[in-house]
């Protein structure tokens, strides 16, 4: 897509607005790091606009599902990660029981609550859209209602969602015979955005 919009390197220098969006995601994006956390200011190359777009999309979309969708995975079991402690934790030289231990643990209705409210976080929006969905599924379509698009960009489209087709097809046939398959970063488990 980005080869389609900017024909040349040259196009993405005199692009103020796309340079205007790198300074802003350092500028308030990573305010407080050095260096803007090795994101740039400005970029002068198409292959750099390429990456760093990739890894703003990876991180809003992708990222976002691997570390949210999966909270009620870790917090089925409260004493893996009990959200609060009734008394203070074990000392490095306190010898650790398992009468301490329990404890520690927080009471019943506050173990019910964190599994509550983790399950909720860990569930799509019903307006949820996703890289990839069955047809029956798909009711925007994946250029969505109102989204104007140029023939060149549609084509571009039509290829990332072919690949994330054959993506998702690696996946399935990775996890062929598994017991315990493993398809978080499926496109068909990946939403689009964090908000939709």
């Amino acid at each position: 897509m980005i080869h389609t919009m900017y024909p040349s390197d040259e196009d993405v220098v005199l692009d103020e607005e796309l340079q205007n969006v790198f300074k802003e995601v350092v500028d308030f994006g990573f305010r407080g790091y050095d260096n803007g956390a090795g994101f740039p200011r400005e970029v002068y190359t198409r292959e750099k606009v390429v990456e760093y777009l990739t890894a703003i999309i990876v991180n809003i979309s992708v990222f976002h599902t691997a570390v949210n969708f999966q909270t009620f995975t870790s917090y089925t079991f409260p004493p893996s990660v009990p959200t609060c402690l009734t008394i203070p934790p074990p000392t490095q030289d306190q010898e650790i029981t398992m009468e301490l231990i329990l404890k520690c643990l927080p009471v019943l209705e506050i173990t019910f609550i964190s599994m509550n409210i983790s399950f909720n976080l860990g569930q799509f929006s019903p307006i949820e859209r996703f890289y990839l969905e069955e047809p029956a599924e798909d009711r925007l379509g994946i250029f969505g209602e109102n989204m104007a698009v140029a023939p060149e960009q549609e084509a571009c489209i039509r290829r990332m969602v072919e690949k994330m087709r054959e993506f998702k097809n690696d996946i399935d046939a990775r996890n062929e015979g598994r017991y315990l398959k493993y398809d978080v970063l499926s496109p068909i488990s990946t939403p689009l955005t964090t908000q939709t």
